[in-house]
């Protein structure tokens, strides 16, 4: 699985280099600066506020489940509601795990792409 994404990582790249050289620029960092920088800039502001958003959403709605688990009569809507309560957490953390990873990836960026681009010039010499 590893050299799989080693090897689709170092075609993208290598892809990269090939319409960055017809297009005149030598390297992935100004490739870096001038396209991905500001839509990286973009995800980066969005983060916070997305996060805030789900976080209040996911809890007021494990609430609501919860205020629906109590009130239940039967064992049927007990169970179905218990059911909901765990899906419902375990997607708010799956979400916030995901946003988390998003906010590492656009704080290490540069350092993907000049360690991608690091194996493109290897495997080209």
């Amino acid at each position: 699985m590893q050299m799989f994404l080693m090897s689709v990582a170092q075609n993208v790249m290598g892809l990269v280099s090939r319409i960055l050289s017809s297009s005149g620029i030598k390297d992935t960092s100004s490739f870096f600066n001038t396209i991905l920088g500001p839509i990286v800039d973009i995800l980066d502001a969005m983060l916070v506020p997305i996060l805030i958003i789900i976080g209040t959403a996911g809890s007021i709605y494990a609430i609501i489940l919860g205020v629906n688990f109590a009130k239940a009569e039967s064992a049927d809507k007990r169970e179905e509601a218990k059911k909901r309560m765990i899906n419902a957490i375990i997607g708010l953390v799956v979400t916030i795990v995901l946003l988390i990873l998003l906010k590492i990836f656009t704080a290490n960026a540069q350092s993907i792409a000049d360690w991608i681009n690091s194996f493109d010039n290897t495997t080209s010499k």
